[in-house]
């Protein structure tokens, strides 16, 4: 009789156990079932909330898109941003104590906080000190832009030293349809901006051709308007931020009078990235 009741009691505790076995196992499967619906759940309704912000920032579906949504629906949809600015001297931010009191450097930092939650931005500065439009192209450094492919360009005309190397107006012309020509073949998809240099102390001083520096960037303003290119007046946003801020130009230039310092490239990426969000 003891020996049928320990007999039973191991009968009783394997049937127990294969019980809890099979129990637990049904129902951690049926846990895994229901998890993994979960997360498909999930996945479906964060694809359709992306979707959906694509599709509000389809450029087709918003004729008046800012620069900032640009770039966002290029983040969405290509996994990746690309940005260049190329120009001269004030590109390069010559004249600032750094270049991270760069006007660009400025940009490309807060670039990079307003595209963090959507994808990676990559940020190119192709500003050359010295460098004339003519230079930009013999130098083929259009050339390289192309080559990289960006999604957004901002084109800082490098008047400055036009007018400083006495340059013609015709080859300054030339050369910016040059440089139009230039990069809408080679990046037809992209947003392209030019932007004019910043204003100077000696505005009116004329060169060896006894032309000024507003002659130039009058010019180049006439060809830009009559072929309905993208334009960003720097002259007029800086002078618009110094009245703002009740300063004059010589305190944001340097003792060149002609190079913004630090407080003229902050004041330039302000007025920008305001002109940018805007756009």
């Amino acid at each position: 009789m003891k020996k049928f009741l320990v007999l039973f009691m191991a009968v009783l505790c394997i049937a127990v156990l294969v019980f809890g076995h099979t129990y637990w196992k049904n129902k951690s499967k049926a846990a895994e079932i229901e998890g993994r619906s979960a997360v498909e759940k999930l996945l479906e309704k964060e694809k359709a909330e992306k979707q959906a912000l694509i599709n509000s920032l389809k450029p087709e579906n918003n004729k008046k898109q800012s620069f900032i949504d640009f770039l966002r629906y290029r983040a969405l949809t290509e996994n990746q941003v690309k940005v260049s600015v190329v120009g001269s001297n004030v590109t390069a931010a010559i004249g600032a104590t750094d270049s991270s009191y760069g006007w660009a450097e400025l940009l490309r930092k807060q670039l990079q906080s307003d595209t963090a939650d959507i994808g990676s931005l990559r940020f190119v500065n192709h500003g050359y000190e010295g460098y004339s439009t003519s230079d930009l192209l013999t130098s083929k450094k259009i050339d390289l832009v192309i080559k990289e492919k960006p999604d957004l360009i901002i084109f800082e005309n490098s008047l400055i030293n036009n007018h400083l190397q006495s340059l013609t107006i015709e080859q300054t012309t030339q050369d910016l349809q040059n440089i139009m020509a230039a990069l809408k073949t080679g990046l037809p998809n992209a947003r392209i901006f030019i932007m004019s240099p910043n204003p100077v102390v000696n505005k009116d001083t004329k060169n060896s051709l006894g032309l000024t520096y507003m002659d130039y960037i009058n010019a180049s303003k006439e060809l830009i308007t009559k072929n309905s290119w993208q334009y960003i007046d720097s002259i007029s946003g800086i002078e618009k931020k110094l009245t703002e801020e009740n300063l004059i130009l010589v305190d944001v230039l340097t003792n060149d009078y002609i190079n913004p310092n630090n407080k003229g490239n902050w004041i330039w990426f302000e007025f920008l990235y305001e002109f940018l969000k805007s756009q």
